[in-house]
């Protein structure tokens, strides 16, 4: 890779296999918290896999429901979170990579991310599996079954009682009528296998999530719990069951790394070239891109209600009070919503729900917020809109279609001078200081980068970039090609490839209507193939395990 690759690429993430659709997270909200796209992914599985193929030998096709199951279910641990797993699959178009001296990519490269389930503050404890339970009588002791043997896994009945009494907690927190156990068990079980087939692979192929994304899933998920730091989460965990922490990390790990598999194969199996999106965009369909989109921050104070299912005036006051302080704080410019709620609740018993919505078009919301909704501008904050569910505070982050995209674009030229092994970083400082200095002294620019530039893509160009938009490097550079007058050039500054001095040659506004109108039809056409790619995965992935359910 040129040392003067700065990305800094925007990603679109929607969901193409949750069941979480807009018009429950419209009609609903969220029942629970979610956390960011780097936060704790929900397992992924996928709701139609083949529970009976090739190479799976069944030796029983039902699982057990007797009435002592029931009662293990009952005695669960209660879940305030979900443990139901759904298969999300959301695409990211990566924005134009800008390379030192190359020009943008036609192509985009689409991924598939899984998405967060929503998660409540108390999600650490019923996320960590417990230890196998252990009963005993007169006669002698049994312990924990095995229901299921995966390859060389077994998964134990107490994983699936734990799975299913936290299905059950989701689905009635939602408000959805929760299957008799002779369904809902199959149901979860398959979803426990589908995910140790996809653990097997991983481990198979090395894979592993990177140690900064489960750091930041965590530190997510401690955020919401109230707890400001990972070692006072790991403490309050570890204090209420030795190793909780180990366990719930160990879980983040995998849910990530079943993500980053996810991403792989359909990037492998997708493939949408530039006919498919030119006839797109020539067919009717092509008509919803021009229909404005909106992406919000929304959260929901709920009226907390009596014994009698009654809020008193009272009460209403207080969620008012809540909501106009959240109000208040999501009008800062870098708004973190997750610390918002957080903070909120301290002070607040019935569950704060919210979120970022992503992106709609107005017509997929409710009436009584669209209209509120659609007359923001970006970056402004509805004041408390009362519903009969509480009160709802909405920010608009960004909008999008529905109108030419016009971009500012600045022909960039740079200097690196990066520390190596022959080059310490003394030195390598001294060095630009040097340049800085010919550069004072009137000496050439391009000159000065094709002798001196340790950029191998734009070094024989005079250090020549191109035209760079908005996004395509990196902070540090962006910020001090912005603030650099055209036909001058900046003092030394430092970027994680080396030192740099840029020059901003010319300034342009350009209209890429054009190239945003193919990325989202782009995005549509993913969406459209990627529950299906990876249904079939799934299935290929199934018949190719071992796979035996116990009586």
């Amino acid at each position: 890779m040129n040392h003067a690759v700065m990305h800094n690429l925007p990603n679109f993430h929607r969901n193409t296999l949750s069941a979480l659709t807009s018009a429950l997270i419209y009609g609903t909200l969220l029942v629970m918290p979610t956390l960011s796209a780097q936060a704790v992914t929900a397992t992924a599985v996928t709701a139609k896999t083949n529970t009976t193929t090739a190479k799976t030998t069944v030796e029983s096709g039902k699982i057990s429901t007797t009435k002592a199951a029931a009662q293990t279910t009952s005695k669960s641990t209660k879940a305030t979170t979900t443990a139901k797993k759904t298969t999300n699959a959301a695409k990211s178009v990566k924005a134009d990579t800008k390379a030192s001296g190359s020009k943008p990519t036609s192509q985009k490269t689409a991924k598939v991310v899984s998405q967060t389930a929503p998660i409540a503050p108390e999600v650490a404890n019923s996320l960590v599996e417990p230890a196998p339970v252990v009963t005993s009588n007169s006669q002698d002791q049994v312990i924990d079954g095995v229901i299921a043997i995966v390859n060389d896994t077994p998964i134990l009945r107490s994983q699936l009682d734990r799975a299913v009494a936290q299905a059950s907690a989701q689905l009635q927190a939602q408000n959805k009528p929760v299957p008799p156990a002779q369904q809902l068990y199959p149901q979860v079980l398959d979803q426990l296998i589908t995910k140790q087939i996809q653990l097997d692979l991983i481990k198979r192929q090395g894979l592993q999530a990177e140690e900064n994304a489960v750091n930041a899933a965590l530190t997510n998920l401690a955020q919401q719990n109230g707890v400001a730091s990972l070692a006072e989460f790991q403490q309050k965990l570890d204090a209420q069951r030795v190793g909780s922490y180990q366990a719930l990390r160990q879980k983040v790990s995998e849910d990530l790394a079943i993500q980053t598999l996810q991403q792989q194969q359909l990037a492998s199996r997708i493939k949408i070239s530039d006919q498919d999106v030119n006839n797109f965009l020539k067919s009717p369909e092509s008509n919803a891109l021009e229909k404005s989109q909106y992406r919000t921050l929304h959260i929901r104070v709920p009226f907390e209600a009596d014994a009698a299912g009654k809020t008193s005036d009272k009460q209403k006051k207080q969620a008012l009070t809540v909501a106009t302080q959240i109000a208040k704080n999501l009008q800062a410019e870098n708004a973190n919503i997750e610390q918002i709620m957080t903070d909120a609740q301290t002070n607040y018993n019935a569950q704060i729900q919210g979120g970022d919505m992503g992106y709609h078009v107005a017509a997929e919301l409710p009436t009584e917020l669209s209209k509120n909704i659609t007359a923001l501008e970006v970056g402004q904050v509805t004041n408390p809109i009362a519903t009969a569910e509480g009160y709802n505070v909405i920010k608009l982050v960004d909008k999008r279609g529905g109108q030419k995209k016009i971009i500012d674009q600045w022909h960039t030229r740079h200097i690196l001078i990066s520390p190596s092994t022959a080059l310490p970083a003394d030195m390598a400082k001294q060095q630009i200081d040097t340049i800085y200095d010919k550069l004072r002294q009137g000496e050439d620019f391009a000159t000065l980068a094709s002798t001196y530039s340790k950029d191998p893509g734009s070094a024989s160009n005079g250090g020549d970039l191109g035209w760079v938009s908005e996004g395509d490097m990196v902070p540090s550079f962006e910020a001090m090609m912005k603030k650099t007058s055209v036909n001058d050039y900046s003092v030394p500054f430092q970027s994680q490839f080396g030192w740099h001095i840029l020059k901003v040659d010319e300034k342009r506004q350009k209209d890429v209507s054009d190239v945003y109108r193919k990325n989202m039809a782009r995005e549509i056409l993913y969406q459209r193939m990627a529950p299906q790619a990876l249904d079939d995965w799934m299935q290929e992935l199934r018949a190719q395990a071992y796979v035996k359910i116990m009586q």
